[in-house]
């Protein structure tokens, strides 16, 4: 990467002014011209430079990218389908080909390196978009698993990065930070999809989510990160899945990470699928669960306040109050399911329940890994992703080939007041 200049220095037209009013610009003049060059360059090295800062930016721009399609890809699949539990099926079966996609990830990276999967999973990005602009089922199709296997390629790459340029110690400064980014695009995106999908044209909401994505592509290559640090050269090829699923669950600490984001991001599924289905559903209008959606997300705005205070109580006794929360929330939504307006009020609070545990949530995951593991053991650990809009959907076919929607809140609380439970098993160090 180029040497940077300077962070402090004199603007070049400061010599000529002198010249031209024969007087020497005071000392606070001086002063005041120093520090705006100052923070103007200072911000001008955290964009451009591989950190915390420039990581939370990239993810804020993916985020944008997905977002914008995150509650129309479910109500076009429900005009489709016609019901939630068609709904369940279809997201189950795409799911399946997505965790069977995500498995060859570590091969990728070990053969092309971190920076060529991350722009894979841009382009894929935009090949989604343009599948779904088709109009079909098959191109609703296509465009859902190509979507599902660019996230998984941006997410595994992203969090090598993250290993690599953060100290474990600054992770839970650097975690919040990134969620606080993307709080823009969860809020913004979801409403401003369905908006333009109904109000312009579905071509703009695609069209818009493929030029995130190749902006997406722009600022990564420029930070021109270095793979080294995330990947050593020297490290063995582990080709083998079965053996890095082996490996992985029989480190106690990866499993309880594993365990409490797969059932945190089990949450975002299901608010972000059922939470429009049950406004829909329950009488409100298309724009009112995009905007379910949009308020949810805007919870994500108050993760710095969440990461304070998780560095002030604790990891494990702020994760199971957060759990535990977000459990009770779930139970109110299934007990006025009849009052929309009710029911969507508690979804945005057991949203902010969700949000806390955002903040906090890899933070157990990145500190456990070993250095030497990571491209295998992140796809294993990243396939909570993909798990998690796979089981708990065939669970909820399931339950609503036979009870109404409120069983799947029901359910939901009860897995969240069991991982409250095992946060009693994270490390007091953290």
């Amino acid at each position: 990467m180029p040497e940077l200049g300077p962070i402090c220095q004199e603007p070049a037209g400061a010599a000529k002014v002198e010249a031209a009013d024969g007087r020497k610009p005071n000392r606070a003049a001086r002063n005041s011209t120093k520090s705006m060059s100052s923070i103007a360059s200072t911000w001008t090295r955290r964009i451009v430079t591989p950190g915390a800062f420039s990581f939370a930016a990239l993810f804020a721009v993916d985020s944008l990218a997905r977002s914008l399609l995150a509650t129309v890809i479910p109500l076009e699949v429900l005009r489709a389908l016609g019901n939630a539990r068609d709904v369940s099926v279809f997201y189950t079966v795409v799911g399946c080909a997505g965790l069977a996609a995500s498995l060859f990830i570590p091969a990728m990276v070990r053969r092309f390196r971190p920076r060529w999967v991350y722009t894979l999973g841009a382009v894929m990005l935009i090949l989604a978009a343009g599948s779904l602009a088709l109009g079909t089922f098959v191109g609703l199709t296509v465009g859902m698993l190509v979507r599902t296997f660019g996230a998984a390629c941006l997410l595994n790459a992203l969090n090598l990065y993250i290993m690599a340029y953060i100290r474990k110690r600054d992770m839970a400064r650097s975690e919040p930070l990134r969620a606080f980014m993307a709080a823009g695009s969860w809020t913004l995106g979801p409403s401003l999809g369905v908006w333009l999908y109904r109000e312009i044209s579905p071509l703009a909401v695609y069209g818009l989510s493929a030029v995130c994505a190749a902006l997406l592509i722009f600022y990564f290559w420029r930070l021109r990160i270095e793979h080294g640090p995330a990947l050593a050269t020297d490290q063995p090829v582990a080709a083998n899945p079965a053996a890095n699923v082996r490996r992985f669950w029989s480190q106690p600490r990866l499993r309880l990470a594993y365990v409490l984001n797969f059932c945190r991001e089990t949450f975002w599924v299901t608010f972000f699928i059922y939470g429009p289905v049950y406004v829909v559903t329950a009488g409100g209008s298309e724009t009112m669960g995009a905007l379910l959606a949009s308020s949810g997300a805007a919870m994500l705005f108050t993760t710095p306040l969440m990461g304070w205070l998780a560095r002030r109580f604790g990891l494990r006794r702020f994760m199971a109050v957060a759990y535990l929360a977000c459990a009770g929330a779930m139970v109110a939504v299934a007990v006025v399911a009849d009052n929309v307006i009710l029911g969507a009020s508690f979804l945005v609070l057991a949203a902010l329940a969700g949000v806390a545990l955002d903040s906090i949530g890899m933070v157990p995951y990145l500190r456990a890994v070993k250095a030497r593991e990571r491209p295998e053991m992140t796809m294993v650990f990243s396939s909570y992703r993909d798990i998690s809009a796979l089981l708990p959907i065939a669970i909820y076919t399931a339950l609503l080939s036979v009870f109404d929607l409120r069983s799947v809140f029901v359910a939901l609380a009860l897995v969240l007041a069991a991982c409250a439970r095992l946060c009693r098993w994270i490390p007091r160090g953290m």
